[in-house]
């Protein structure tokens, strides 16, 4: 994880400043690609004012925008990332626009558990583009209470021809930290999702169909 501290704390921060200026490259077929289906996920999650939201893997806080517009002032977000650089530009982000139910957690997705956290269970659940495994996945339904919605989304493996698309689309992501195992561990997530919710709902209207997001309702 030494690394991916490095990477997400030092050399990344600056360039996720950009995602504030969509505008700039939503044009991009991939990238484009990218914001869009980010934005349709938290759209799956359904949120009506006074929701209360976890989100793993807030980074720099881009989502922040849209779910809080949703739920308003009588809803609340709890943001958690392991990165103290990202988490530093969400937290300028939360002042600039004056925002008092955001509260971002300084920690690993992988040991933060957001019942003993907080105390209670959200209405939805998000991970845009996050550290996934199964471990954390349960982690997030657990949180969620029955009826509420969860939604994630990510790169998922190329099948037939369309992995002649794997240098235009996985070997960038590799600057970020996406590994070729990791790339291969999704099918598994929306296995999970199949299995233990309900409505569930793909959506890989991308580039090659290499972007997905997955949602659905806790029974």
């Amino acid at each position: 994880m030494t690394f991916y501290k490095l990477l997400y704390n030092r050399l990344l921060p600056t360039l996720f400043r950009m995602q504030d200026h969509t505008d700039w490259f939503i044009w991009v077929p991939i990238l484009g690609d990218v914001v869009r289906i980010k934005e349709r996920a938290i759209d799956y999650l359904k949120l009506q004012r006074g929701n209360n939201v976890l989100v793993y893997s807030v980074g720099a806080g881009y989502e922040l925008d849209f779910i809080i517009d949703k739920v308003g002032k009588e809803g609340s977000v709890v943001g958690v990332d392991f990165s103290e650089g990202m988490l530093k530009i969400a937290r300028e982000k939360i002042q600039k626009n004056n925002w008092t139910n955001v509260k971002l957690v300084l920690a690993d997705v992988r040991e933060y558990n957001p019942l003993n956290d907080t105390g209670h269970t959200f209405d939805a659940a998000l991970s845009n583009f996050g550290y996934l495994d199964e471990r954390v996945l349960h982690n997030l339904i657990d949180a969620i209470k029955t009826g509420g919605m969860i939604a994630i989304s990510g790169p998922q493996p190329l099948k037939g021809l369309k992995k002649l698309f794997y240098p235009a689309t996985f070997v960038p992501e590799m600057a970020f930290g996406l590994t070729w195992k990791t790339l291969h561990k999704f099918p598994t997530y929306i296995d999970i999702f199949k299995k233990e919710l309900a409505n569930v709902y793909i959506d890989d209207k991308t580039f090659a169909k290499y972007f997905v997001a997955i949602s659905g309702t806790k029974k």
